[in-house]
């Protein structure tokens, strides 16, 4: 579930594999640390919460927006979702995966 409000220490919000991101809107990575796709840009933030989870922000437009994030929560739930721009000017995280590791 999003934190009312809460970003964790980089600036990024706060989800679990159960969270519906229906109001999120579009996620700045401020300081991505991993090149996910090998082009030498600096693209994918991993972030960690309080309760162990692990959220994976990635942009792979290089516009300075997530684009996709994958949370895997300490229990082995996850979940990832893609961000969707339409031509009207609105936009939506959409979920694409989820499940449970290990079983």
């Amino acid at each position: 579930m999003i934190s009312s409000g809460e970003l964790s220490g980089l600036g990024m919000p706060d989800i679990d594999a159960s969270s519906p991101l229906g109001g999120l809107g579009e996620v700045e990575l401020q300081h991505p640390t991993q090149d996910i796709d090998g082009d030498g840009i600096l693209d994918t933030d991993t972030t960690t919460s309080g309760d162990g989870s692990v959220q994976v922000w990635t942009d792979y437009d290089d516009d300075g927006s997530a684009d996709h994030v994958t949370v895997v929560e300490e229990d082995g739930d996850y979940a990832a979702w893609e961000f969707h721009r339409y031509p009207d000017g609105t936009s939506e995280w959409v979920r694409t995966d989820q499940g449970r590791i290990g079983n």
